[in-house]
Parts: structure tokens; C-alpha cells; sequence
């Protein structure tokens, strides 16, 4: 009977070490664009870009994900007002979509205004993503 109990307690403890990472999220390398204090540093993440440009934030659809997450990778249309650098042009529509570990940053709730995106080479490809770095609402401009 021992011999039983020992066994089913080695395979329970078994199961459940395989389902563990199975629950675990990747963690992430920190963002490209923080500075020695883990803060966002602007002038680094603007040379760190290939193009960065103002614009507004429209066409959100929500995608929430509660426990554990608690995360919203909302699919957005980011267009183009300003080229600040980089060859992109005014009136360009860029869609992104917030993931884990690349597009980390989530949207405010409040999306009206200009903000500024640091973004990563546009792909060639169409079916490939949008990527961006980081963004920031422009100050004064809400």
C-alpha cells in the first residue's frame, strides 16, 4: 500500500511540475530605449530608431487579457501628421498591435492628441508587423 502511495504522490508531483511553465510568461529583455536608471531616455531610443514621427492614434480594437496577464494587446492605426525621421511619409497609415516583449507599451486610456513613435525598420512584407520602440504622448498637445 505504501508502495502505491509513493507512486501516485511521484507522478502527481511530476504532472504538476510539467504544466508549471506552461502557466509562466516569457519575460522580457528590458526596453532598448531605457537609460542606466531603467527610465526611458529619449535622445537614446531617437538614435536607437529608424523613424520617428507624430501623429494620432485611431481604429483601436481591444483585446483584454485579465489573470494573470492583466494586459490589453489592442490592434491600432497609427497616421502619420509629422516625419521627424526617416523617409516616412505624412498621411502614412501604420497598424500596430501591442504584444509581450515587442510593441510592450499599451495604449492610454484617453487616446486623443498627437503622440511621437520611435519605430524599428518598416518590413518590407506586408503580412510582417509594424514595430515600434516606444511612444510618448507630445507634451502640451492634450
Amino acid at each position: 500500500m505504501k508502495r502505491n502511495v509513493y507512486w501516485l504522490l511521484v507522478i502527481c508531483l511530476l504532472t504538476y511540475s510539467l504544466c508549471i511553465p506552461a502557466f509562466a510568461t516569457q519575460p522580457c529583455l528590458p526596453s532598448q530605449c531605457a537609460g542606466t536608471s531603467g527610465e526611458i531616455d529619449s535622445r537614446k531610443c531617437a538614435q536607437l530608431s529608424a523613424w520617428i514621427a507624430t501623429g494620432v492614434v485611431s481604429s483601436v480594437v481591444h483585446h483584454e487579457i485579465g489573470d494573470p496577464l492583466f494586459k490589453d494587446f489592442a490592434e491600432f492605426t497609427f497616421t502619420v501628421q509629422v516625419s521627424e525621421k526617416g523617409a516616412i511619409r505624412v498621411g502614412r497609415q501604420l497598424r500596430f498591435k501591442v504584444g509581450w516583449c515587442e510593441n510592450w507599451q499599451v495604449l492610454p486610456n484617453d487616446i486623443s492628441g498627437t503622440f511621437r513613435f520611435y519605430g524599428l525598420p518598416l518590413p518590407t512584407d506586408a503580412t510582417l508587423p509594424n514595430q515600434y520602440l516606444y511612444f510618448e504622448r507630445v507634451p502640451g498637445d492634450h
